[in-house]
């Protein structure tokens, strides 16, 4: 990657992190990680390799891991990579179609939440049977954050993607 394109993936993971600070405090159980739309518009917009994508996805997991309010904050570099690997993925099967930023994007962020979802429940099981009484209470508490997350972003890197002229 050269120097602007390390800058816009640099400016895009910034946006992303402000976003999503601004959200933290809004005091739900899952704060959206609004920070995987915007590590998957640099990918769609740049289109890295796929070990490139990868870095981009641990930059937005310890950028993440930095927002308060998360139940297990170094899950997101499970879970990070996993959606930057994902948006790699789709948008190359999507790439012609007008609206491949938006499937890739909700694809993606599906990918990352369910992983981060999936980590927190193997390392936090006792807390969250004691928390939630079943594991099946404490998934359906979250993925309804993580489906509203993942139409959120797919919302604004679409928008993006189409304001920029870029796909």
């Amino acid at each position: 990657m050269n120097l602007r394109v390390t800058a816009l993936i640099a400016v895009l993971l910034g946006a992303g992190t402000l976003l999503q600070y601004f959200i933290s405090p809004l005091g739900l159980l899952l704060t959206p990680d609004v920070i995987t739309a915007f590590f998957c518009l640099g990918i769609i917009l740049v289109r890295p390799r796929i070990y490139e994508a990868l870095g981009i996805g641990i930059a937005g997991s310890f950028l993440s891991m930095l927002i308060p309010g998360s139940i297990l904050p170094w899950a997101n570099l499970v879970s990070g990579p996993a959606g930057a690997y994902a948006c790699y993925y789709f948008y190359e099967i999507f790439r012609g179609g007008r609206t491949a930023p938006l499937g890739t994007t909700f694809a993606a962020t599906l990918v990352s939440g369910c992983t981060f979802v999936a980590v927190a429940t193997v390392v936090l099981s006792g807390t969250i049977l004691s928390r939630f009484g079943n594991f099946g209470g404490f998934f359906m508490t979250y993925l309804p954050i993580v489906i509203g997350t993942a139409v959120l972003n797919a919302v604004i890197v679409q928008a993006l993607v189409s304001v920029s002229g870029r796909q």
